[in-house]
């Protein structure tokens, strides 16, 4: 009997540092969702300017507050012994898997939203050069990273409308160098850069620029989603357990 309970205690301990574990990934899955929503001047800025990362991002605020609070309940459910608690932290991990898992799989067949041929066609049908969300949001981008277009200014001769608004310029404004990268910092020469004159405008593309940073998230976002994964599997394998012997 004591060697019973000994175990029991075991495993209940263990459920609950699990639990706390699953908390604390969802802490960190939402402060780097909060950074790239909070932080456009960033890595964060592609998000304006693409969807696929926009909406996975607030999933990933959605799914980190759901965590939080399934690690709370694991723990009460295996701190009271509960069998009641224990059966619907396990129910409720269990339907957050099947999510994760559909999640994963809209995210492998929407990968191609985010190579660098869409982000061409992207640019080539939104961007005008005038006052709309899209251009500000990639005049923010080329600005903060001093990069030009997707792969350089010459990405701007094939973007009809801002080819029709701006017949006088090759570029933006957007693009052209500056003493500081800020939407405030001073041109060197705006007339020299939108005609096309290299050593006054920025010649880098955005993509290779921004490119791998947004990579390095998504990289950090897939494995710390993985990680969260094998531990509500672990704390699912211990509710069950916990339940047939409370």
């Amino acid at each position: 009997m004591t060697v019973k309970m000994g175990s029991f205690e075991r495993m209940r301990n263990v459920m609950i540092a699990f639990s706390v574990l699953i908390s604390l990934s969802g802490t960190g899955l939402l402060a780097i969702a909060c950074l790239l929503l909070l932080y456009p001047a960033g890595p964060g800025g592609a998000l304006s300017i693409s969807n696929a990362l926009f909406i996975g991002t607030i999933y990933a605020v959605a799914l980190s507050v759901v965590l939080l609070v399934l690690g709370i309940l694991g723990s009460i459910a295996a701190f009271r012994e509960s069998r009641c608690l224990l059966m619907v932290c396990f129910l409720l991990i269990l339907l957050m898997c099947m999510v994760e898992l559909a999640a994963g799989i809209v995210a492998f067949l929407f990968r191609d939203h985010l190579t660098k041929l869409y982000f061409e066609e992207e640019l080539r049908g939104y961007y005008t050069g005038a006052n709309t969300t899209y251009t500000k949001s990639c005049d923010s981008i080329m600005i903060r990273f001093e990069c030009c277009g997707v792969n350089g200014p010459r990405d701007f001769l094939y973007v009809k409308h801002f080819v029709v608004f701006n017949p006088h310029s090759n570029v933006p404004e957007a693009c052209c160098k500056r003493h500081e990268a800020t939407k405030n910092g001073i041109i060197l020469d705006v007339k020299k850069c939108i005609s096309g004159e290299a050593e006054f405008m920025n010649s880098q593309g955005c993509f290779d620029v921004v490119g791998p940073k947004v990579e390095m998230i998504l990289y950090l976002t897939g494995g710390l989603s993985i990680w969260i994964l094998i531990i509500q599997i672990c704390v699912m394998i211990f509710a069950i357990w916990l339940f047939q012997r409370a």
